[in-house]
């Protein structure tokens, strides 16, 4: 392996186990120590691929981000109706939540962060962007080939995803609130109902 592929996979170590500790600690509550024990390292290691706390954690942040938005364009790859692709995307956003909780979890613990690290506001704001303007482009499929009303693409992607949070949210807050499965065939029929055309 060489040596730029032995960082990258070190990097990928570390910051795994930051996820891992944000998870069972909270943003807030986890050391650099846990990190090393967690990661098997010496917190000397990650300093020399980390400056400081603040850099992993925007590390942190891009790979929970980033992994996210793979999941769904994956999910969606081999679609070509715009109908089809637009339930993958609602679907996966939504299953996201269930299948990997701690990722989901993590991005909440640095939604508390916003109004007090700038960087992370950038961040979590470029990934937001990433997710309407991928779930925009199919709707504005759809729009173009008729199968979709005359609609404001960024609008209703923003809607979808608000949608997605909420519900999310809710959910990952109390459990027994509802039925998940259910609300989120009933929110996906909805969504898509008002914007098919009939």
């Amino acid at each position: 392996m060489s040596k730029p592929d032995v960082a990258a996979e070190r990097k990928d170590q570390i910051v795994r186990a930051t996820v891992d500790c944000i998870t069972k600690h909270g943003y807030h509550n986890f050391s650099m120590q846990d990190v090393a024990r967690t990661a098997g390292v010496s917190k000397g290691i990650i300093h020399y691929y980390f400056l400081n706390k603040d850099d992993l954690m925007m590390s942190v942040l891009d790979k929970v981000a980033g992994d996210i938005e793979t999941i769904i364009a994956s999910d969606m790859e081999s679609i070509t109706n715009p109908i089809d692709k637009l339930k993958v995307f609602i679907a996966a956003a939504f299953d996201i939540v269930r299948s990997t909780k701690e990722y989901y979890q993590v991005n909440m613990d640095f939604w508390t962060q916003i109004n007090q690290k700038k960087e992370v506001r950038q961040v979590i704001s470029r990934h937001y962007a990433k997710f309407r303007d991928s779930c925009a482009k199919v709707i504005e499929e759809g729009v173009n080939q008729g199968v979709f009303r005359q609609v404001n693409p960024q609008h209703q992607a923003s809607l979808i995803i608000a949608t997605v949070d909420g519900v999310s949210l809710q959910w990952l807050f109390d459990e027994t609130v509802y039925d998940y499965a259910e609300i989120v065939k009933t929110a996906g029929a909805q969504l898509l109902d008002s914007i098919v055309v009939r």
